[in-house]
């Protein structure tokens, strides 16, 4: 018989406890009375990999907007998550980049572009740590959404079901406001569908990416000037990259990575003689001179999938963020950081209400704030990817001869720029910026950067 779990209709509830639905959480507890975050784990009390994220042993990423967000959310997690030994990184210093035959033109000198490196447990255990200190937030585990409820007399959503992971018992949790945070699992289009309402549509650019992933332990005597290498892929004839990134307790995280389905080994022997490949040998020998202190991870779940949630009309009551609506290929180290714009875009919308009529707000407006703050990194992402010949898209997109005479100028100017990355320390600082998501790619074209893009040696 099912029951209905009713502790006071204030409520908003968050459907995933991810780094999307803990940021959620958070921007949520200062508009309602209670937050309650639905998760199908129990949450670790320590920075550990858990069976709802696979991919957390993957490397993940903050970028310097993502990690100003963190401050601004969370006031001192800079300092926690140094102490509990995440690496400070400054990008145009120690991020350094092998792209189309060359090194990037790195600085010597501090910037502004920091952000932190260490790995996802680490990161997912700083949020969680700080998010559950917020009195008026609780986190259901163990318990799975499976649909949600529709008022009997309106398009609003109230509330969601859901069911303890093995049984079979279904409760209703009810709620003011439904944020979907699923992730790449998000059930959200079909569950929408059932209760009556219009689901999104959906495009997928697969590039049939595959990673293995392996840690290290650095040498005794190591030193180097890096605590991130990317050899990169290089569309369309390069398939292969290289990641190797120094995090907590003096260890690395290497991962490789092939296009096309040219998928990397993950025995012993194979993983060196895929290293070994890469068109720079400095991710090899890091590696052949460390101790490996994990297995070798596989990841193939890769394909950029995005929901067109800012197209249709949708139920009062219910949004959707994070990788729940653009989950991107994950070499391009978006994903963090979007999820953290996600929820200053979702605490900008709240603000336009208050107590008495947050129910009214449009929740179609703050699909289509997402979809915009989504739009550079979908772009930079899926732009690259459909370099690769094998790369699939669905639904394959309308073309001319004028769009594709403009695609091809795309990417050679693209090619341009990324070559002058080596050669001229501006345009480096520019592509970091950028990537960063400090700055509009619209500074791609200022004519002084089109004028040093143009005048690179091909």
């Amino acid at each position: 018989m099912n029951s209905t779990r009713r502790l006071g209709q204030d409520r908003a509830v968050v459907i995933g406890g991810s780094i999307a639905g803990m940021l959620a959480a958070r921007v949520l507890a200062d508009y309602y009375a209670s937050v309650t975050v639905v998760d199908t784990d129990t949450l670790p009390n320590q920075p550990q990999p858990r069976k709802g994220v696979p991919q957390s042993v993957q490397p993940h990423v903050l970028f310097a907007k993502g990690y100003r967000i963190l401050e601004e959310l969370f006031p001192g997690i800079d300092a926690e998550l140094s102490s509990a030994g995440a690496l400070s990184i400054d990008w145009l210093r120690e991020f350094h980049l092998f792209v189309y035959g060359g090194w990037s033109a790195n600085t010597t000198s501090a910037s502004e572009i920091i952000s932190c490196t260490c790995s996802r447990p680490l990161l997912e255990w700083a949020i969680r740590r700080r998010v559950l200190e917020i009195p008026n937030i609780e986190i259901i585990a163990k318990h799975r959404a499976t649909g949600l409820l529709r008022a009997s007399d309106g398009d609003r959503v109230t509330g969601i079901r859901l069911r303890p992971v093995g049984e079979g018992t279904e409760s209703e949790l009810v709620g003011r406001l439904i944020v979907d945070a699923s992730g790449r699992r998000s059930q959200a289009p079909q569950w929408l569908e059932s209760a009556g309402f219009t689901p999104p549509a959906e495009t997928v650019v697969n590039p049939f990416l595959g990673y293995a992933t392996r840690r290290y332990r650095a040498p005794a005597a190591f030193d180097a000037d890096w605590k991130i290498m990317l050899i990169s892929q290089s569309p369309p004839d390069n398939t292969r990259l290289g990641y190797l990134a120094r995090i907590e307790a003096g260890e690395w995280i290497a991962t490789l990575g092939g296009y096309s389905k040219d998928f990397p080994p993950l025995d012993d022997e194979g993983f060196l003689a895929f290293a070994r490949s890469l068109p720079s040998q400095r991710f090899y020998e890091a590696i052949a001179s460390a101790e490996p202190v994990s297995p070798t991870y596989a990841h193939r779940a890769t394909a950029n999938r995005l929901y067109h949630y800012e197209k249709i009309q949708l139920p009062q009551g219910f949004v959707a963020i994070g990788d729940a609506v653009c989950a991107l290929c994950p070499i391009y180290g978006q994903g963090m950081t979007m999820s953290a714009m996600g929820a200053i875009a979702l605490r900008d919308w709240l603000r336009q209400g208050n107590s008495s009529h947050l129910d009214n707000l449009d929740t179609s407006d703050f699909q289509k704030r997402l979809a915009k703050n989504n739009s550079l990194a979908w772009t930079i992402a899926t732009t690259q990817d459909l370099g690769f010949p094998k790369t699939e898209q669905h639904p394959t997109s309308n073309s001319n001869r004028s769009s594709d005479k403009l695609g091809k100028f795309m990417r050679w100017y693209n090619r341009q720029l990324m070559k002058g990355t080596s050669s001229r320390p501006e345009l480096h600082a520019l592509m970091l910026e950028v990537g960063q998501m400090l700055k509009s790619p619209l500074a791609f074209y200022h004519p002084t950067t089109i004028w040093r893009v143009l005048t690179v040696n091909s």
